[in-house]
């Protein structure tokens, strides 16, 4: 729950002045705020702020600032991270963050390799740079078009523009050969380490009873975290009635938010505005997010853990069904890849943003880095199962299913996006009817 920026330029620009701005337009990532700024040699000042609600806890005072907004599961030792001490082997490290720090006279900034914690960066004019959590606040200093900081990259910035100064992107890898049993344990072993180290004792689910939450509930009680869950809807969806016999067949307990059309329609200006998009397929899915999250903070929780990524990572999108059957394994693993590069902007950032905005952290753990490189290694074909022109998607994620006892209505349970899922999508689709416009035009009215 941070907002971090951070601005190098002359010294003869106001870049304190930017700072407070953009700090005070991100107070609904936290309402206490602080800057630190330097002069450098070559007549650059760099200036870095932060703001959280709990009291600020940027090492500002310290020789080399650092502004992290996030969190890390393990610490940087190991042979999977030989880099010397510092930004780059800093963003080798399994974790949700982002961050912004001074080395040697430059702004540098990072962000995790999944993309998990939003930041975003742009040119004020020809002479300065400036990045920070959110658009809008870069925006209004006069950067028309902010851009996301690639996650992986660790990006050196001066008053002239942007390098890239170490690039751990997640690249496609080759796919090694394994068994499903050898992948169902492996993948069951990471897993359990994932929500052992990213999902805190009392957190909430997101549950809907699908695969994807139904695993996360399983491991989280198997490793005794006592989850509450959280499931909303509309009123009178027969999702809210399966999530809470799943709930009771696991033995833990769960809030059913139901939601009738004119409180999801009434919600969308402050979701537009809390996610800085007004895509309809990013809307259709925050809307349930945000009505979990809000819900949760109620309940007194500070965490929420979602089943983010696990779709990018086993197939679990319709789009993959025709692609395995027409397209072959080659394609598949390719365009299953590229889902998992595009979900940093497409479910994480928007995800994270209505999250802070209700003082909750979401926890991803499909999205654990050592997961995550173990799932897209293993063959397309373990992922999306094809046998005699049947597809079976997330195969092997229900064979992990399996092993973990979930019941048969949870293993074989087809997928189905939250924004049908909860009806969200069918109240927004009629409501841009009744106004005799696309769903597009209508929720861009809400930008204006």
């Amino acid at each position: 729950m941070t907002g971090i920026c951070g601005l190098v330029g002359p010294e003869t620009d106001d870049l304190e002045s930017k700072a407070e701005t953009i700090l005070s337009l991100m107070q609904i990532r936290g309402p206490k705020s602080q800057t630190s700024s330097q002069n450098g040699p070559s007549g650059e000042k760099i200036v870095i702020g932060i703001c959280d609600s709990i009291g600020t806890h940027s090492s500002s005072r310290s020789a080399v600032p650092l502004a992290l907004d996030g969190v890390f599961f393990r610490d940087d030792e190991g042979p999977h991270n030989t880099e010397p001490a510092g930004p780059s082997r800093l963003i080798r490290t399994p974790g949700a963050f982002a961050f912004l720090t001074s080395i040697q006279n430059h702004l540098i900034a990072g962000r995790d390799i999944v993309g998990q914690k939003p930041l975003y960066s742009g040119q004020i004019g020809t002479h300065a740079v400036a990045f920070a959590s959110l658009r809008s606040p870069l925006i209004s200093i006069g950067i028309p078009e902010p851009k996301p900081v690639p996650p992986g990259r660790v990006i050196r910035a001066s008053a002239q523009g942007f390098e890239t100064m170490s690039d751990y992107s997640l690249k496609q890898p080759k796919e090694e050969p394994t068994s499903e049993m050898a992948a169902t344990q492996t993948l069951n072993e990471l897993f359990t380490e994932a929500v052992e180290r990213i999902v805190p004792r009392g957190s909430g689910i997101a549950f809907s009873g699908g695969l994807d939450s139904a695993i996360v509930a399983r491991v989280a009680k198997n490793n005794g975290l006592e989850p509450e869950l959280v499931s909303v809807g509309l009123k009178g969806q027969q999702e809210l009635e399966h999530a809470e016999k799943t709930a009771k067949s696991f033995g833990l307990s769960i809030t059913i938010r139901e939601l009738t059309s004119s409180e999801i329609l009434n919600s969308l200006p402050m979701v537009v505005e809390m996610i800085e998009t007004s895509d309809p397929v990013i809307v259709g899915i925050s809307v349930p997010i945000y009505f979990a999250c809000q819900k949760a903070r109620e309940m007194g929780l500070n965490y929420l853990a979602v089943g983010q990524l696990s779709d990018e990572l086993f197939g679990g999108y319709g789009k993959f069904e025709e692609i395995a059957v027409r397209g072959g394994a080659d394609v598949l693993a390719m365009e299953m890849f590229n889902s998992v590069i595009g979900a940093s902007g497409k479910d994480f950032d928007p995800g994270d943003k209505l999250a802070v905005a209700a003082g909750l952290e979401l926890c991803s753990p499909f999205a654990y880095l050592p997961f995550v490189e173990y799932a897209l290694k293993l063959p397309a074909s373990l992922r999306v199962n094809l046998i005699d022109g049947n597809v079976i998607r997330k195969y092997i994620l229900r064979r992990l299913a399996a092993r973990l006892n979930l019941p048969d209505s949870v293993v074989g349970r087809p997928k189905k996006a939250v924004q049908y899922s909860s009806g969200v999508q069918k109240v927004l689709l009629k409501e841009a009817k009744r106004q005799g416009m696309s769903l597009g035009k209508m929720l861009e009215s809400f930008t204006k």
